[in-house]
Parts: C-alpha cells; sequence; structure tokens
C-alpha cells in the first residue's frame, strides 16, 4: 500500500509548484532569444568565427530551441497534475538529462560570467552582445534551480515509497550493485582528481606548449566537473554501503545528480568534439578530454543503474 506523507502536505504542494513554474518561465527567456537566432542564421547571419566556422548556426541554435520547449514542458509537468500520469520513463529521462546539464552549474554562474572575458567586434568578426549571455545564463540558473527543488518534491509525491524503505540490496542484486559501483567509483575518481588538481593551478600532465590558454572559465570549469566527478564516486559508494535509510537519502539524491552531469555534459561535449577542432588547444592532452567525456558518460549510466535498482527495491519492500 501506497501512503504519501511529509513533502505531500499543502506546504510542499505549494513549493512544488511555484519552484516549476520558476523552471518553465525561466526557460522562456532562452526560447525567445534561441528562437530569434536561429531565424537571423536562416537569413544568413548570425557568428561566423572560432568554433562557429565549422557549425551551422541556424542548425544548431535550432536543436536547442527543441531543447528549451522540452525544457518548459518538463518544468509544468513537475508542477501540474498531468504530469503524475506521464509515464515515469518518459518524465525520468528528461529529468535526469535536465538536472545534469544545469543543476551543478548553477552555483558556478555567476562567477564564469564574472570572468568571462569580453570580445570586441570587428567589422569581420561579430559578436553578440553583452546582455543576450547574461540572459541565457540567468534563464539556465532558473531552470536549474527550479527543477533543483520540484523534482525531488514531485518524486516524493508520486513515489513516496522510493525514499521510505531504503534497504541494502541482497544477493544477486547487491553483488551486481557493489560490481557496478566499483567500475563507477574508479572512473569517476580517476577523471575528478586530476582535474581539481589542475583546478588549484597543478601543471603535471598538462600539454606545457598550451598552459597559457588556461583562463578564469577554464579553472572554474575543470574544477566544477572535477567536483562533481568526485561527489559521484562518493555518492555511489555511500549508497551501495550504507544500511541506514537516513544514511542514504542524501547519497541517493547526489548520485542522480551527478550521474546526469556526467553522461550528458560527457555525451554532449564527446559529440561536439568529433565536429569541432578547438580554435585554442586545450591545456589537456587531447587522449585525456576524450577519456574523461566517453568514460565519464559511461560511469554516468552505471550509477544511474546503482539508483534505480536501489529505488525500485525500496517500493517493492514498502508495498
Amino acid at each position: 500500500m501506497t501512503v504519501t506523507i511529509g513533502l505531500t502536505e499543502p506546504r510542499w504542494a505549494g513549493a512544488r509548484r511555484i519552484a516549476g513554474y520558476g523552471a518553465a518561465v525561466a526557460m522562456v527567456p532562452y526560447l525567445v532569444v534561441k528562437i530569434v537566432w536561429t531565424i537571423d542564421g536562416l537569413r544568413g547571419g548570425g557568428l561566423r568565427d572560432g568554433a562557429w566556422s565549422r557549425l551551422d548556426w541556424s542548425l544548431i541554435n535550432g536543436l536547442t530551441v527543441g531543447m528549451a520547449g522540452a525544457a518548459i514542458l518538463l518544468g509544468l509537468a513537475l508542477c501540474q497534475e498531468w504530469g503524475m500520469r506521464i509515464p515515469g520513463w518518459a518524465l525520468l529521462g528528461p529529468a535526469w538529462i535536465g538536472a545534469g546539464f544545469l543543476v551543478p552549474m548553477v552555483p558556478v554562474l555567476p562567477a564564469l560570467l564574472a570572468v568571462t572575458p569580453a570580445v570586441e567586434a570587428t567589422p569581420v568578426t561579430p559578436v553578440l552582445p553583452a546582455w543576450e549571455p547574461a540572459l541565457l545564463s540567468l534563464s539556465f540558473a532558473g531552470f536549474g534551480l527550479g527543477v533543483a527543488i520540484a523534482f525531488p518534491l514531485y518524486v516524493r509525491h508520486r513515489w513516496p515509497d522510493a525514499f521510505t524503505g531504503l534497504v541494502p540490496a541482497a544477493g544477486a542484486t547487491r553483488a551486481v550493485q557493489r560490481t557496478v559501483a566499483t567500475f563507477a567509483v574508479t572512473v569517476t575518481a580517476g577523471i575528478g582528481l586530476p582535474q581539481v588538481y589542475w583546478a588549484l593551478g597543478g601543471t603535471a600532465g598538462l600539454n606545457q606548449a598550451t598552459l597559457g590558454n588556461r583562463d578564469g572559465q577554464w579553472h572554474l570549469l575543470t574544477g566544477n566537473s572535477g567536483l562533481w566527478a568526485l561527489i559521484a564516486a562518493w555518492g555511489v559508494w555511500a549508497v551501495t554501503h550504507r544500511s541506514a535509510t537516513a544514511g542514504q537519502r542524501i547519497p541517493l539524491v547526489l548520485s542522480w545528480v551527478a550521474s546526469g552531469f556526467l553522461f550528458a555534459w560527457g555525451t554532449w561535449k564527446a559529440i561536439f568534439a568529433f565536429a569541432v577542432v578547438p580554435e585554442f588547444p586545450p591545456p589537456e592532452p587531447l587522449w585525456s578530454l576524450a577519456a574523461v567525456n566517453h568514460f565519464g558518460a559511461l560511469a554516468g549510466l552505471a550509477i544511474l543503474l546503482v539508483v534505480l535498482t536501489t529505488t525500485a527495491r525500496a517500493s517493492e519492500t514498502a508495498r
């Protein structure tokens, strides 16, 4: 029997609605800007320098229009009753990807805006007005924050047993979980520790000829990526080694977010690595970037498997 308790009280339902609507509204400016850019690209406008000399401005922005539309629908689904009737897989998949893309980026977005160097336009190379990237960053931050609040409340309302009956897996399931977790911990620690070391100023293992390409933005993004890889390592280890319900909840949530981060960004960067040759060679060896992207995405899927088997067992036990 399913019993709805705690976070399903009226005040939490109100918080879920506010956060869900907030996430949807926050993504509207991003959608509008991307529509304008897509139309501009179809008319022959858009950027043509750097990576954009090898990418189609209208095609890429058209793709992000679709992503923004899906994000708005996700925010609305998290806060309205019709969202409770959507098949679980149809909502959990986009939520996992969306939260993975944006939630871990929310804390660093203000700092990224502060350290991003200004680019001057020339008659040959136009640049975007400064307010446009700032507006897009605010959309990202608003959506990420809204989903970070609305999604756990949605899950707690729709599947209350998923977090109330957490018990250690047993038998073959426990063996599989620990094997998968060992792989994930090894990979995430292996890609996280070097990134944190580099972000803090270490240079061992970097291309000495391209050390000058490290700027404030690179340090922030590298450090954030490494930190979330280490959070993933700790989270999946804790989920598979802690027995108390209270001791598993926070690691479970962090594992969910971190696995989405690893998969979403790893896949996105891996795809674009085949299409774009960087204008300025990165400080990291190309093989290490490929390892971070590909193995990070695989580790994200592995951690997701541990999270899903843990919550599925909790639901079965609570019945």
